[in-house]
């Protein structure tokens, strides 16, 4: 069987993880202005008149060669009557020295900081909360071009109604939040986070999120989030929308994703939704990462239309979800081709299903295309639905490896290995344990149209209720 290797995956996110977690604010785009650019100082609280907030912001709008707003210590809190705009097209950086934005005086909904000339944004050491809107707003003109870099550090954005920051790069989104169109500019978006809270967000209204990066037209989203937190909010933590040609490309490093979704039963939502659409795939890196008791589920990925999904897991748990702990699934909505291949390693899936779904762990690719997944100390308990699925569909092979694997007490099969097209079954299992599930402790499924072989050694079963190993006919066993 062709192993995945964990170097090969990680190469593809290496532009993204090459961001040092503490290299300085400013964004590695930038030109020498952005280092070198004049500063505006605010020494006041008021929400506007000198030493404002606002008056360094409708500076730097008049002025391009102002790069900079540094916040003198003790300014405290700043009770907005308006929102805050920034609308030049220089690169600009903020740093609060732990000011506050208090957005509760503003009206309709209002964000409290609106970002919307097409430059580079860094921000530093800043809460953000109360905000009837979004609390702060990132807007990509129509003409925008090459690579927007967004970072926030140390940032706190919490109680605001809509999202907490929403990135966007959708031409129809600020109008209709519902619209499918992919329409957008030739930019990508680079987002660096670091050190930030996301909490109790997108309380006011159906689907508001955390953090929500739009990107559509021709361009990427590159993500790294580090040493974050994503907690309460209304609908997902963490969001990230690829629509037309481009990749999603993202690493958490650290992050806590945990009772998100909430706001309404018509839409529950979930720890991290990652959705691409059109030409482009989705290749993401997980590194101690917690995705615990969200009202959907802890970590959700879709791959829609031509390309892939690879993926890159270490130390990560998902805990007591309503549905799956964690799903990928590629070609969900749309068929379009490509591969999905994940690579797994001390994995967990508790608890999770009590409100439906397949699986603690679920891996489907569904549309034309292969699935290759290796699974190193992957435990799967106490689920209400099955333990770990690896599902392939119409056209593809299915080859996965189970190393380490511990399945108990599921309220399906402890593992199950579903080749369910015109494609072939590998597999491999060892040293794995599959206890008192309500299914079979391992369950293998090929379709006629193709041929199945798996190989496997030392597993320790009992009590299942579908007998320790169910295989189809068409499946060949070795032990």
């Amino acid at each position: 069987m062709n192993h995945l290797r964990a170097t090969s995956l990680a190469a593809a996110v290496v532009a993204v993880a090459a961001c040092a977690d503490d290299a300085p604010l400013e964004p590695a785009t930038s030109s020498p202005s952005f280092v070198t650019a004049g500063a505006a100082h605010v020494t006041t609280n008021a929400d506007a008149g000198p030493g404002s907030f606002r008056r360094a912001v409708t500076r730097a709008n008049a002025d391009p060669a102002i790069g900079r707003i540094h916040f003198r210590p003790g300014v405290g809190t700043v009770a907005l009557k308006s929102p805050i705009v920034f609308s030049g097209s220089q690169a600009l950086a903020i740093d609060a020295g732990g000011a506050q934005l208090d957005g509760s005086g503003l009206a309709g909904t209002d964000a409290a900081l609106v970002a919307d000339g097409g430059g580079d944004l860094a921000i530093r050491h800043l809460f953000v909360h109360g905000a009837p809107g979004n609390g702060i707003t990132v807007a990509l003109p129509e003409n925008a071009a090459g690579v927007i870099s967004v970072h926030l550090e140390r940032v706190t954005i919490r109680q605001n109604a809509l999202h907490g920051v929403l990135i966007n790069d959708q031409a129809e989104y600020l109008t209709d939040p519902a619209s499918t169109s992919d329409a957008g500019s030739n930019a990508s978006i680079a987002v660096r986070v670091t050190e930030s809270t996301f909490d109790r967000n997108g309380l006011g209204a159906l689907d508001y999120d955390g953090l929500r990066v739009n990107e559509g037209g021709r361009g990427d989203i590159n993500a790294v989030v580090t040493r974050s937190r994503f907690l309460r909010n209304g609908a997902d933590g963490l969001e990230l929308d690829e629509r037309a040609v481009g990749d999603a490309v993202f690493t958490l490093r650290q992050v806590d994703l945990n009772r998100n979704g909430s706001f309404s039963t018509e839409d529950l939502d979930d720890g991290i939704d990652v959705d691409e659409a059109g030409d482009g795939s989705v290749i993401g890196r997980f590194e101690r990462v917690s995705a615990n008791a969200n009202s959907e589920q802890g970590v959700d990925l879709n791959e829609n239309g031509a390309g892939e999904l690879r993926v890159v897991m270490y130390q990560v748990e998902a805990l007591g979800n309503a549905e799956e702990g964690i799903e990928f699934e590629e070609d969900d909505d749309v068929a379009g081709g490509g591969d999905l291949e994940a690579e797994l390693e001390h994995v967990t899936t508790r608890r999770n299903g009590g409100s439906g779904g397949d699986a603690g762990l679920k891996l489907r690719e569904k549309g034309p295309g292969n699935l290759t997944a290796r699974l190193l100390n992957v435990v799967s308990s106490n689920n209400a639905v099955a333990g770990v699925l690896a599902q392939e569909d119409e056209n593809g092979k299915l080859a996965a490896e189970l190393i380490g694997a511990e399945t108990l007490s599921n309220g399906g099969d402890g593992i199950a290995l579903d080749e369910n097209g015109a494609g072939n079954l590998a597999g491999r299992i060892r040293a794995a344990t599959s206890r008192r599930n309500a299914g079979a402790g391992v369950a293998l499924e090929q379709e006629p149209t193709g041929t199945g072989e798996v190989r496997i050694q030392s597993l320790a079963g009992g009590g299942n209720q579908g007998g320790d190993l169910a295989a189809d006919a068409g499946v060949s066993v070795i032990r």
